[in-house]
């Protein structure tokens, strides 16, 4: 490890329907990251150099067509960072393969426990009338739960904003279509499955749902000069409009019935035309969707977070082993500070020092393909850009 101060890895796979060990590996390439509200990847290589290691892997992923007992799809990883828990992912693909020299590798890839409800259709109808959004969520996570669990605990909260949703079995959506499109409304809550460790050694999964994830009193600090190793401020207006709507179904329940799908109002940012933008527009669809109030919901939040371009900085971050920050505290607010020839010094202050929020996290452990332990820190959009200052889109009749 030379003089790195980073802390040890290690990462324990276990079953996902039991949490029982299975084996614990030696990983190199090792890249992990999560995000709030979505699914985070995981990407990694194990390397067979004898036949007792080639046993360890086919812990994981079975040599033979037919064996049921272990195998991506039913296994996770724990990753443990210097006796704390960074996240659980399960593993959805592995690749052993090797090459002329007779090496023998696995490459293995995964997602964090995020990607479940991705995986899991609702089967029965579910119907909320004036439900809070973060009840709907946590009842929802509850029911996919009864029907085939992981171990996953749905503490109580407050319910949020109510709500009125009709979810189909018919329509085949997954619970985690669904609860993406709770977050996507102005005031939508956030939410995330974290696991950790309690005194006892205990792993624990809990699915949190909140109206904003985080805290912003922290003791996260990253500058330049210091503990930021490069930084970017992107301007990004490939994937982005001036103008939305958004798509539903149909409401007509005769089939035989010439019909089309539901559509909301156009809702527009004023600001981005009387700046001068040129007009962008984009529809997105919201499968299942039959009342134009909540399509008009979902088309605001996008025209009011998704307008003109994106401006989400990043920086990559040496962590030392006592560092504050770990993905479970995604949500939290950081004091950044950079000092370079882009952002010079003003009378011997920082032109650039801002509290932002994390909503993201990469990490790149130490391995033997990488020295040095990395993490790339995604932040919120700042306040003061267009898209996060409080304002209301409007519709365009």
């Amino acid at each position: 490890m030379g003089d790195d101060m980073s802390a040890p890895y290690s990462y324990t796979f276990a079953d996902l329907v039991t949490d029982r060990d299975l084996v614990e590996l030696d990983l190199s390439d090792v890249v992990f990251d999560r995000r709030i509200c979505q699914a985070g990847a995981f990407k990694a290589t194990a390397h067979v150099t004898n036949r007792a290691t080639a046993d360890h892997v086919a812990k994981v992923i079975p040599r033979g067509v037919g064996d049921l007992s272990r195998g991506p799809g039913r296994t996770v990883v724990h990753i443990d960072r210097g006796g704390d828990l960074w996240g659980t992912y399960i593993i959805w693909r592995g690749d052993p393969q090797g090459d002329e020299r007779g090496r023998i590798t696995v490459p293995l890839q995964g997602a964090s426990l995020e990607s479940y409800p991705a995986h899991r259709e609702i089967r029965r109808d579910l119907v909320y009338a004036g439900v809070g959004d973060r009840d709907i969520c946590r009842d929802l996570v509850a029911d996919m739960e009864a029907h085939g669990s992981i171990g996953l605990d749905v503490p109580a909260g407050p319910p949020g904003m109510p709500r009125d949703r009709t979810y189909r079995a018919s329509e085949a959506a997954t619970y985690g279509e669904r609860l993406d499109q709770l977050a996507e409304v102005i005031d939508g809550p956030e939410w995330m499955i974290r696991t950790w460790r309690d005194a006892q050694g205990v792993r624990h999964r809990e699915f949190v749902a909140a109206g904003r994830l985080g805290q912003d009193a922290t003791d996260h600090h990253f500058a330049q000069p210091g503990n930021i190793m490069s930084w970017s401020y992107p301007a990004d207006a490939t994937d982005v409009a001036t103008s939305y709507q958004t798509r539903g179904d149909t409401p007509n329940d005769d089939l035989s019935a010439e019909s089309e799908p539901l559509l909301s109002g156009i809702w527009e940012d004023p600001r981005y035309r009387a700046a001068g933008w040129p007009l962008l527009e984009r529809t997105v669809d919201y499968q299942g969707v039959t009342d134009v109030s909540t399509l008009d919901a979902y088309a605001r939040w996008w025209a009011e977070r998704r307008s003109g371009m994106l401006r989400i900085p990043q920086v990559e971050v040496r962590l030392d082993e006592s560092t504050s920050f770990s993905p479970n505290r995604l949500g939290d607010s950081a004091a950044l500070t950079l000092v370079n020839d882009w952002f010079p010094l003003n009378n011997g202050r920082p032109t650039f020092a801002h509290r932002w929020r994390i909503v993201g996290v990469e990490v790149i452990p130490v391995s033997r393909s990488s020295g040095q332990e990395r993490a790339r820190l995604i932040f919120e959009e700042p306040t003061g850009h267009p898209a996060t200052t409080t304002t209301t889109a409007e519709m365009r009749g």
